[in-house]
């Protein structure tokens, strides 16, 4: 009885141990085409009910609900990305071929709906480096938005969206976000 006790004790410990030791789980995430940029826009907290619309530029890209995301291929260079509920929130970007990189669309209090912030995410901040990992490890299935984009219907919207940023650019506002190159993401492992 003694040596059984002993037995179960040491699988008890070596099984607690293990579990609890475990400071890195990788999580893979997914790589652009050869000369491509690759963008996960994400969504983590708050407004249930809402979806938030993303656009690079003119191009309507997607809508995102509630603990979801999406991938989005583009070409590297320079874009202006933009999420629309209550109001608008732009972002410009210069990304790397070859690289992928993280937007978060975070919910805000609004007037009447949510409003909505895109918030570039930073490789080397923690908790931007949980949350990535947070909403990638859902596995979802991954949504990758490419070259059949279409606007039609969001004209009037991304009017008034580019004179918005116009206006906001003349004046020299920080309410303007950056996303460079250098903020790419190589995986999405749990931070220690």
């Amino acid at each position: 009885m003694r040596k059984y006790l002993i037995c179960i004790s040491i699988i008890f410990i070596a099984g607690f141990n293990s579990v609890f030791s475990q400071n890195l789980v990788s999580q893979p995430i997914a790589k652009p085409s050869k000369g491509k940029s690759l963008v996960y826009i994400t969504r983590s907290n708050g407004a249930m009910l809402m979806n938030f619309r993303f656009y690079d530029r003119d191009l309507f890209v997607g809508a995102l609900e509630y603990g979801s995301y999406f991938v989005y291929e583009c070409d590297p260079g320079e874009h202006l990305f933009w999420v629309a509920s209550e109001n608008r929130d732009f972002i410009e970007a210069n990304l790397e071929a070859d690289k992928v990189y993280v937007i978060d669309l975070e919910a805000r209090m609004g007037a009447f709906v949510a409003a909505v912030a895109a918030v570039p995410q930073k490789p080397n901040e923690k908790r931007h480096k949980k949350k990535f990992y947070r909403t990638v490890k859902k596995e979802l299935e991954i949504k990758k938005f490419q070259h059949q984009l279409s606007s039609e219907d969001k004209e009037e919207n991304i009017k008034l969206a580019l004179e918005k940023y116009k206006e906001l650019k003349e004046k020299k506002s920080s309410k303007i976000s950056v996303l460079s190159f250098d903020m790419n993401f190589e995986n999405a492992d749990k931070p220690e």
